[in-house]
């Protein structure tokens, strides 16, 4: 794997990391719309990770 992968996917797990933490506080709050979104972001940023690591 590339060193420039490698930074893209350090760079994805920190997102990933923070946006985790929101999710929880809307899910808590039932701010479904905010949810939602937060969940789509963790969605599309593992994917990514997915399709760095092939």
């Amino acid at each position: 794997m590339k060193k420039e992968d490698l930074l893209f996917l350090n760079q994805l797990i920190h997102s990933f990391e923070e946006a985790e933490p929101k999710l929880e506080k809307y899910y808590k709050k039932k701010d479904n719309e905010k949810f939602n979104k937060a969940k789509k972001i963790m969605l599309q940023i593992q994917k990514q990770i997915s399709e760095t690591i092939r």
